[in-house]
């Protein structure tokens, strides 16, 4: 008697579980790659991926029945499985770890946490660990309850204390019975997609942000509630209103129309943008698969390009995926392709609910939308017919994910266009110089915008050596020049942007004395201070003191600030002057949604200053900003990593880009390297100068593009087991003819949060030779050793 088999893929989060395993299909159940089931395994049930067709089998009694099909959406297609398997290979990780990027997490179930108060708030001198700003967050602002990732990410949460703090403050208030943790199995549907629309209601409001918020709905006549949240209201706030009356909230569905008309900006190309849409045009009329290196200078207009390449796409009847490093800064970004193509796109940011974003994805997958619009993930987007991917400033280290499956964003675009015969745009004013490199060896195209669209100058660049400038008696953050081009900008009611590449006050305190730094008791490093908060704070943990008056050590006093940061610069600014309006932007003034788009907004309004980390290098473009200075432009210029150099050109290259957009502009670079290539090389927008001088220096030194890298990190509690386990899974790749092994060396930060860190770089021109190695003598000796964790990053 014959039977139906169908091979599963459990879904546990061991990696060390990575096999197929086979199952009878009951009766009239019917299933197809990747639905998600649930199995039998060992004594208990699992869900499982399945992960093929199922194929008729001879009758075998051991074979386990599959309980039941769980009633939802593929997790994924073939598409998706066959990306996953690719991305295992060459990442040398499991395929389940590999689908965990492919599926959007909301399509498994899951036991999800909410903890809701319960009765009034409790005495605080009950719980002596237990914060009580948290008390006072909870009550006040989540009385209806609330997700624990939500409070956590809460900006009072995060002053209240750091996480481990937090959830043993949680965990204390539910023993005690005053907060209660329900918990769900959270399964998706499919249904309509939806989507939350605010309009205005006819209650009154008081309360300035209230205020504002129902302004803003008013001017758009109805808002979704995600762009009221990139817009930089709170969800408190929002659901304060609409509890008042003041905005009416509704679930509507989306209705999409696939052949809407595509409204394209009205202005002409100049002539570089007609040449790269017509080489585009070419690319994408051929059906085969290529690639292409669009190589800008900020404000050339790349973006006027991507959407005629879209639009040929969606004419001829194919779609496409735009990526863009991070979507929460660049919401302007967004609008653009929405303004193009209407609801024929999906624009997947941090603002949207699980279910919104989900609904995407699923209305990705049933051919309802043409373009998807989104950071890393969304490269795996379950789209059909896919001819166009656009990777936007496709130099940035976020399309590279730091956890495992440790992926390259851009890879997987090449890969899936190859796949699909497709094409891939890598856009950038300073490519990555791998692409770059193969651009000019003829492996691809390289098409050149050297002209900004708006046909203004780039700005203008000096380049202050603050050695001199020490030794002449300026013990300042600003340099004379900078401060006096400051002051003139303020005089004449233009913008000026501030680029200093670390926040908080200072970089540490050390004492004087007897030369203490207070470390990170959890962290090899030096504690940040953040002098409006009047913390320590530990920026790989977030482990945070109070700022001591006197050495703890030694008891002398008082200690010293050294270095500066973002906060100690718009203090600099606000003392010299006062009038200023200056607006900070770092991950400290922006823990929330909207928090980006709300400081750009101020800072458009009324700014004088902006002050930021390297945020404000990214989608910014306002008219009247005339200088930008780079306060410290070497602060990552010396780190332990071969692309030091190339981050600090590329920063360097970009935050001066946001001068002189539409009038003439100024850039000043304050540095202690003012012969160092990078600085030389931006302060004359000279990126091919730039990257002669770092290829050859590449060559020489045997680095990327020029050799293949993979580092291998070893991961534990204990330092003696992790510097064992690292200098054991080295040995078998010692000797072998074609590698060349560099360490074992601690992390440039050795130990974050209690775990210590040590790593090797494996150097080869046989990556796929080395790959199988890892495989082979590498990976099952890490499997046999228990508490340390390997880490592999291919380069």
């Amino acid at each position: 008697m014959s039977a139906t088999r169908v091979d599963v893929l459990p879904h546990l989060k061991t990696a060390r579980f990575d096999r197929a395993l086979s199952y009878r299909l009951p009766d009239g159940m019917r299933v197809q790659t990747g639905d998600i089931v649930r199995v039998p395994l060992g004594p208990r049930t699992v869900f499982a991926y399945v992960v093929g067709e199922p194929k008729p089998a001879a009758d075998d009694a051991s074979l386990r029945e599959i309980a039941e099909r769980v009633d939802g959406p593929r997790a994924f297609d073939a598409d998706g499985l066959a990306l996953a398997r690719w991305i295992a290979d060459a990442y040398l990780c499991s395929l389940r770890e590999a689908l965990g990027a492919v599926v959007l997490a909301a399509a498994i179930p899951r036991t999800v946490d909410r903890f809701v108060p319960r009765g009034d708030p409790p005495e605080i001198a009950r719980f002596k660990h237990v914060p009580e700003r948290l008390v006072r967050l909870l009550w006040n602002d989540f009385r209806d309850g609330v997700g624990p990732d939500v409070l956590l990410r809460h900006p009072e949460a995060r002053r209240a204390g750091d996480r481990a703090t937090l959830l043993r403050a949680l965990d204390a208030l539910v023993r005690a019975g005053v907060l209660d943790r329900r918990r769900t199995v959270a399964q998706a549907r499919v249904g309509t997609a939806t989507v939350r629309i605010l309009r205005t209601g006819a209650a009154p409001i008081r309360g300035k942000k209230a205020e504002a918020l129902v302004a803003h709905v008013a001017a758009s006549g109805e808002l979704r509630r995600s762009d009221a949240l990139l817009a930089g209201f709170s969800d408190a706030v929002i659901r304060r209103v609409v509890l008042a009356g003041a905005l009416v909230e509704e679930q509507r569905d989306i209705r999409r129309e696939r052949h809407a008309r595509v409204a394209l900006p009205p202005y002409q190309p100049t002539d570089e943008q007609r040449e790269a849409i017509a080489r585009l045009a070419g690319a994408i009329d051929a059906r085969t698969f290529s690639q292409l290196l669009l190589h800008g200078v900020t404000g050339s207009g790349k973006t006027f390009v991507y959407l005629h390449a879209i639009a040929r796409v969606l004419a001829r009847g194919g779609r496409a995926i735009v990526l863009v490093p991070e979507i929460a800064l660049t919401p302007q970004t967004a609008a653009r392709f929405e303004a193009a193509f209407g609801d024929r796109v999906a624009v997947l940011h941090s603002a949207l609910s699980d279910r919104e974003r989900f609904d995407a994805w699923q209305a990705a997958a049933r051919g309802e939308i043409d373009v998807v619009v989104g950071a890393r993930s969304a490269v795996f987007a379950p789209l059909g017919d896919v001819r166009l991917i656009v990777v936007d400033e496709a130099h940035e280290s976020s399309y590279r994910q730091d956890s495992t499956p440790r992926y390259d964003a851009v890879a997987v675009a090449r890969e899936r266009m190859r796949r699909a015969n497709g094409v891939v745009v890598l856009g950038s004013a300073t490519p990555a110089l791998e692409d770059y490199a193969r651009a000019k060896a003829g492996r691809f195209p390289l098409v050149r915008l050297v002209h900004r669209a708006t046909a203004q100058p780039l700005p203008a660049v000096r380049v202050v050596d603050m050695g001199a400038e020490f030794g002449s008696g300026n013990r300042r953050v600003f340099s004379t020049a900078l401060a006096e081009a400051i002051a003139d900008r303020i005089a004449r009611s233009e913008k000026t942007v501030l680029f200093i590449n670390r926040r908080g006050s200072a970089r540490f305190v050390l004492c004087r004395a007897c030369g203490e730094v207070p470390e990170c008791p959890r962290c090899s490093t030096s504690l940040t201070v953040h002098r409006s908060e009047n913390l320590l704070r530990c920026h790989w943990c977030d482990f945070q003191r109070a700022i001591p008056e006197v050495c703890a050590s030694c008891g002398a006093g008082p200690v010293r600030e050294f270095g500066a940061g973002t906060q100690r610069v718009a203090d600099e600014v606000e003392r010299l002057f006062p009038d200023a309006v200056v607006v900070r932007m770092d991950s400290d003034t922006t823990t929330r949604v909207g928090d980006h788009a709300r400081l750009l907004e101020r800072f458009a309004d009324e700014g004088d200053v902006l002050v930021g980390t390297q945020m404000v290098a990214k989608g910014l473009d306002f008219p009247q900003v005339t200088l930008v200075g780079a306060v410290a432009a070497d602060l990552d210029l010396h780190v332990a990593d071969f692309r030091a150099a190339e981050r600090t050109f590329a920063l360097l290259t970009q935050v001066c880009g946001r001068s002189g957009r539409a009038r003439a502009g100024e850039a000043i670079v304050q540095t202690y390297a003012p012969e160092h290539p990078a600085i030389v090389y931006a302060s004359k927008h000279d990126y091919d100068g730039f990257a002669a001088v770092e290829l050859r220096e590449r060559r020489a030194l045997h680095w990327p593009p020029f050799t293949k890298l993979a580092m291998l990190g070893a991961i534990g509690r204990s330092r003696r087991a992790v510097e064992t386990a690292i200098a054991r899974w080295a040995a078998p790749l010692r000797g072998v003819d074609g590698f060349e092994v560099l360490g074992p060396a601690p992390y440039p930060v050795a130990r974050v949060n209690d775990e210590w860190r040590y790593r090797i770089a494996v150097r080869t021109k046989a990556l796929e030779r080395l790959r199988a190695a890892i495989r082979a003598d590498v990976l099952p000796l890490a499997d046999a050793v228990e508490g340390v964790r390997l880490t592999v990053t291919i380069e």
